[in-house]
């Protein structure tokens, strides 16, 4: 649906949740995700010709992070529209290009010394490599602070907002007041499309994902859009931005709890297991994706000095 003039907003779903990506369209026309490997040919493409947009008048598709579905219809839609260039952030190229890496740097990075990652589940790592298409170029990489007119008094600025990946990308519209986020913030849960939770928070670098938050409070802003979660407008976006640091701290919190609780030392599946159910009520089967914000506060506390790492275990220092 077209939500300002001249943006759009693409709307599908992954599993139980929303996938969105958005199409800004000017004198030259961004596309912001390319969704997973059939995304393009499903939903990407119809909606442009239903838009009466031609494939081949797309300027640019930017991915706005590494996760496979936000990159892994890259490929399709190169075929579609051979002239687009296909950008992301610096520091995510590497992993988006090549899904191989993208598994064993992101989704199962943790495998090896903790036990936990994708892996742990084949059925469920089949179905994301699926998603995350073939290898392909990146041709041109972001590192925030740049500008892309869309038209004389139209322009985009990429922000880096990085804590869910190193290289995440956000788009701010001034014109419009609006930033699209991708999952840059989490806030307590990722929804399901009817509103309960279905991902805990996915961030794994406490300060970056901090810092994210508070470059999003600091922006004039009327409205956030996402990738999963739902429209924030008005006084919406600073309860949603005080809800992610909430959640920040709860983490903190019991990351420290639990430290306290094992003395001789704490694991990460440990971690996992006993702050998961004080964190939240997503499905348990989704659990263990506090992979990502628990070693980030476990590194965080190590980083400090707080505690010390003898191979895959934490201890008070």
């Amino acid at each position: 649906m077209e939500i300002f003039p001249g943006v759009h907003q693409i709307s599908s779903r992954i599993a139980d949740r929303h996938l969105h990506q958005y199409l800004f369209a000017g004198d030259n026309i961004i596309l912001l995700d390319t969704g997973f490997s059939t995304t393009p040919a499903e939903i990407i493409l119809p909606y442009l010709k239903q838009a009466g947009i031609e494939p081949r008048r797309l300027t640019m598709a930017i991915n706005t992070h590494a996760d496979a579905d936000h990159h892994g219809g890259n490929a399709q839609l190169k075929e579609a529209a051979g002239r687009v260039l296909l950008g992301c952030g610096e520091m995510d190229k590497a992993v988006i290009e090549n899904p191989d890496r993208l598994f064993a740097t992101r989704y199962n990075q943790w495998m090896e010394d903790h036990g936990v990652g994708l892996a742990n589940n084949p059925e469920a790592q089949e179905w994301v490599r699926s998603m995350a298409g073939p290898r392909h170029r990146i041709d041109i990489t972001f590192r925030g602070g740049e500008e892309i007119a869309l038209h004389d008094t139209w322009t985009l600025r990429v922000l880096h907002a990085p804590g869910h990946s190193n290289g995440h990308l956000a788009l701010y519209d001034p014109l419009h007041q609006s930033v699209f986020v991708g999952d840059a913030l989490h806030g307590n849960y990722c929804p399901s499309i009817d509103g309960k939770p279905s991902l805990p928070p996915a961030y794994f670098a406490v300060l970056a994902y901090l810092s994210t938050i508070q470059l999003f409070e600091n922006l004039d802003i009327q409205w956030i859009y996402s990738a999963h979660w739902p429209l924030y407008g008005g006084a919406q976006i600073g309860e949603f931005l005080a809800e992610c640091r909430r959640f920040v701290s709860r983490a903190q919190e019991q990351v420290e709890r639990a430290l306290d609780r094992h003395p001789q030392g704490l694991t990460l599946r440990r971690c996992i297991e006993e702050c998961g159910p004080l964190l939240g009520e997503w499905p348990e089967t989704n659990r263990w994706l506090l992979m990502y914000p628990l070693h980030g506060h476990l590194s965080h506390l190590e980083q400090q000095g707080v505690v010390r790492r003898v191979q895959s275990i934490w201890k008070r220092a």
